[in-house]
């Protein structure tokens, strides 16, 4: 299987576990996934993904990259290395994050989705690597209102200008995978949202 189609499988998985994940989950700032931190989530997701599927059971996490300098979040059993981020606009309280857009768009610091994919270009894993965005979005009922909440606040229009946004900048290739959405989740700021993926071509 290549990476692209890896990791298209991979958001379209997690689209289909994510709900059963939220059901068992205690998190930190109320009940289901939506509040917990990214090392958590992914763990979570893995665990369920490998009741899920024979194909993830030799997923891997915090990988050393080859260089041995970081980990890498996740390596699928294909080899393929993964990053990944939580797309997350508001707090649990239903406060703005106000620092999300710099720790996960920003080209200028490090371990942001934009980062990472400069990274993972540049390190001498055998295969292509890819990103992982856990979107998340308020429930279409919440009653708070967003004054600031943008229209093109969409998984679609997100992954869109990650892509182009890791082109820019770093002049690199990259593909959107998958766009998979899930809904029904129990925390009405995190309610729904989506698996995004990305192939982030190597540099080698």
């Amino acid at each position: 299987m290549s990476s692209e189609n890896a990791l298209a499988r991979l958001a379209d998985d997690i689209a289909t576990v994510i709900p059963t994940v939220d059901r068992d989950t205690e998190g930190q700032y109320g009940a289901g996934i939506g509040s917990e931190d990214e090392p958590r989530q992914v763990e979570l997701l893995v665990e369920e993904l490998q009741r899920h599927s024979s194909t993830y059971r030799e997923t891997q996490l915090e990988v050393p990259y080859p260089d041995g300098s970081e980990s890498c979040d996740l390596v699928l059993p294909d080899g393929t290395p993964v990053e990944c981020k939580l797309l997350r606009y508001w707090r649990a309280n239903g406060d703005p994050e106000d620092s999300m857009p710099k720790r996960v768009f920003s080209p200028f610091h490090e371990h942001t989705l934009l980062s990472d994919a400069q990274k993972l270009s540049e390190s001498e894993f055998d295969r292509d690597g890819g990103l992982l965005g856990l979107f998340y979005e308020r429930s279409d009922d919440d009653p708070e209102t967003v004054d600031c909440l943008p229209g093109q606040y969409t998984a679609e229009r997100l992954a869109d200008k990650t892509a182009r946004d890791i082109e820019y900048w770093f002049d690199i290739d990259v593909d959107v995978c998958g766009v998979a959405e899930f809904d029904g989740l129990q925390h009405p700021v995190q309610a729904q949202g989506a698996a995004i993926t990305w192939k982030i071509q190597s540099g080698r």
